[in-house]
């Protein structure tokens, strides 16, 4: 590795030479008449760089092919259609006809969408943070016609600026020096593949992950908490929403009652700022300063989906209803403007609009005075409007703080009153938004992140009752089911008719662990059947030596891509980034559906599994929740609801929510309705009867069955240790 990288520096050094902090305007072109070979993709963001004059292919044979046969280098161009940066890059470079004709001399150039290919994307970042120590999209990487990397970057702008070497000289650099430094080139990409592969393959000692492994696991993201703005660490700051899930268990298991505060207020501070959208609802992908106010205002379907489940447990933990309130607005706003009319949910919205980041979601005070009238003062002083802004062009991001506190007390109205008035108010404005030209909306449909998607609705159902949400999980899990699947093959992304047959652990892993969920929610078995079969199949295809790897070994599948073979070496993630470990989510729906299914065979991968990555828990606490989680799952034995009766009814909604409203994360619920009939073990001699009935067991003893909802509050304080 010491020669790579002094190989990579010194070329560094010597494109930086000469770099200066002006930077001259560009001529950009966009050719119309042109179509490069993206013509056809599916993916919004390869069909938005179409008619660049940059020669684009997309990953696969024809472009190795083409490196091959012409001996040129590859450039590599990763990024997604929500990435504000990806954009600026897009108009400054490669509609560029002087930087295009640049790339098309010099290299094969490949584009890729990483929400279509993670697997590709996870492999070749490891690559950018090896070399510059960051990362980030865009991801600009140039590689060898063997696929192996021997410089890379994220952003670079057309000539030399921001302390950033030009991308046209780094272009003409190393297109020259892959002729004149072969040899050294060659020797390079090796030494980083090496590297890269020997780090994939790490193995870890194993270590029982006790109550101890996960109490020190939160103890240790806990010590980077920030005590007054929530998050842990500092600027900029990431919604981690599986960090808040842990925090919750290792309080209840340990009876630290500060991890869970930490949880509360990162949790509050999160909704509060202008991370979230106060029009809209949702969560934009991250906040550039401490405070969770000015943020990247890009929004994703995983952040959304993913943040659901911690408010939903903090009104569990707490019993307070403001933390219901954020989840209705997050799955009001993927509801209203994230799911197409099939039922699937879409995959991000752009950070921009007319030209620029955030214009859509924030105001001034001219425009609020013109919508809200004689009523606006004290709408300025509720949200923090100012003449001078608080974001660019004197524009005002909405947000909530002690001003806030302050306003809707010197109104002096009752709760209710100030929420009646308080909605009238920012329905007129929403109203008005969304006669603006909005984001851009990414329309494919991912396995995966409709799998957290489907998990957030079915579990606030069960928490909230609200049936709008029950239909949207079942609207979604039937249109994977439907579109996306050939029995128990799963398949990762759709849009507008065009499948692309790509196996990823990370759908096999959220799917699965949204139709269990959606069993809970439901008691159709037709979703336990098929989380069973995925998960089978995904053991068949995924593991290997006790390891969950990202991508299968070999294809599976008519026209399938995307196996090992597509790959310099055979990707696994085994920390929690953006998105929970895949790897990690999968162990803990094994555990789950062996507590529901008594398949012993489930449950012993899940147990090698497990113990095959414990010691990453001491290794690096800080980057595996979800591992952590999962360990809180195998560390006792599950409590088990039994719910029998005939078919769902009011009564029955109603008596769930006591169960769900409390947080009990350690629970597998079962349930036959009506005349179903089950060979599950958990209801054998349990059939549904006329009368509603529910069972518990813990630590596998089983209490008599109650069939009122005061036994039903009884059981519920024994479960939850309140038993007097």
């Amino acid at each position: 590795m010491r020669r790579f990288f002094q190989f990579i520096w010194v070329l560094t050094l010597f494109m930086m030479a000469g770099t200066s902090c002006g930077s001259a305007k560009e001529k950009k072109v966009k050719t119309t008449e042109y179509k490069n070979h993206l013509v056809g993709a599916s993916s919004p963001y390869l069909l938005a760089h179409v008619d660049n004059p940059v020669d684009w292919y997309q990953w696969g044979e024809e472009a190795f092919a083409k490196a091959i046969a012409e001996d040129k280098p590859i450039f590599l161009s990763i990024g997604y259609n929500a990435c504000h940066w990806c954009h600026v890059m897009e108009h400054e470079s490669f509609e560029n006809e002087e930087v295009a004709a640049l790339l098309n001399k010099y290299f094969v150039s490949i584009k890729v969408d990483r929400e279509e290919r993670p697997d590709i994307d996870q492999i070749y970042m490891s690559a950018v943070q090896a070399l510059t120590g960051s990362g980030g999209w865009p991801m600009s990487v140039f590689l060898t016609p063997e696929k192996k990397p021997f410089f890379a970057g994220t952003y670079f702008p057309p000539e030399d600026r921001y302390g950033r070497p030009g991308f046209k000289k780094i272009i003409a650099e190393l297109g020259e020096a892959y002729k004149t430094q072969r040899a050294d080139i060659y020797s390079s990409a090796q030494s980083i593949v090496d590297h890269l592969s020997k780090a994939s393959q790490q193995t870890f000692a194993a270590r029982a992950i006790d109550k101890n492994v996960i109490v020190s696991g939160a103890e240790a993201i806990y010590g980077s908490f920030d005590s007054r703005y929530g998050g842990f660490g500092g600027a900029p700051k990431f919604p981690m929403g599986t960090n808040m899930s842990l925090m919750f268990r290792a309080a209840q298991m340990s009876g630290n009652k500060g991890l869970a505060d930490a949880a509360f207020l990162t949790l509050r501070k999160m909704a509060e700022g202008g991370i979230y959208d106060h029009l809209g609802g949702g969560f934009h992908r991250y906040s550039t300063d401490a405070k969770w106010l000015v943020p990247h205002f890009e929004k994703m379907l995983y952040d959304n989906a993913l943040l659901t489940i911690p408010y939903l447990e903090a009104y569990q933990y707490s019993g307070d209803e403001y933390y219901l309130d954020v989840v209705n607005g997050i799955l009001g706003y993927l509801q209203r403007e994230m799911t197409g009319s099939s039922g699937g949910i879409y995959a991000t919205q752009d950070a921009d609009s007319e030209g620029e980041e955030g214009i859509y979601y924030t105001w001034t005070k001219p425009e609020v005075s013109s919508v809200l009238g004689s009523d606006a003062d004290w709408y300025f002083r509720y949200y923090g409007i100012t003449n001078g802004g608080n974001f660019e062009h004197g524009r005002t991001i909405l947000h909530l703080g002690d001003h806030s506190d302050a306003e809707k007390k010197r109104l002096g109205l009752s709760d209710k009153e100030f929420a009646s008035r308080l909605k009238s108010a920012n329905d007129k404005l929403l109203a008005i938004r969304s006669e603006r030209i909005p984001p851009s909306t990414d329309d494919k449909i991912l396995a995966s992140w409709n799998g957290l998607a489907i998990s957030a609705f079915a579990q606030a159902y069960q928490v909230t009752g609200t049936k709008s949400y029950l239909k949207s999980a079942r609207a979604s899990a039937d249109f994977v089911l439907d579109n996306m699947a050939d029995g128990d093959l799963l398949y990762h992304s759709y849009r507008e008719g065009s499948l692309l047959r790509i196996h990823l652990l990370e759908d096999y892993a959220y799917f699965t662990a949204a139709l269990i969920d959606l069993y809970q929610a439901t008691f159709d078995e037709k979703y336990l059947d098929r989380a069973i079969g995925f998960s089978r199949k995904g053991i068949e295809l995924f593991e290997k030596d006790r390891i969950f790897y990202s991508s299968p070994g070999e294809l599976t599948g008519e026209g399938a891509v995307g196996g090992a073979e597509d790959l310099i070496f055979r990707p696994r993630d085994l920390t929690d980034g953006a998105t929970p470990s895949p790897a990690f989510v999968m162990i803990l729906s094994l555990l789950r559906l062996h507590s529901i299914t008594g398949d012993e065979a489930l449950g012993e991968t899940a147990q090698i599994t497990l113990e095959a990555v414990s010691g990453i828990a001491a290794q690096s606490p800080r980057s595996v929740a979800m591992l952590l989680v999962a360990g809180c799952f195998a560390l006792e034995e599950p409590i088990e609801i039994v719910i029998t009766g005939p078919d769902r009814t009011d009564e029955m909604e109603r008596y769930n929510r006591e169960i769900f409203s409390r947080f009990i994360p350690n629970k597998v619920v079962v349930g036959a309705l009506g005349k179903n009939e089950s060979n599950l073990p958990l209801l054998e001699g349990r059939p549904a009867g006329e009368e509603l009935t529910y069972y518990f067991c813990r630590n596998r003893a089983c209490r008599l069955p109650v069939t009122s909802k005061e036994e039903l509050l009884a059981e519920l304080n024994w479960i939850t240790g309140q038993e007097k």
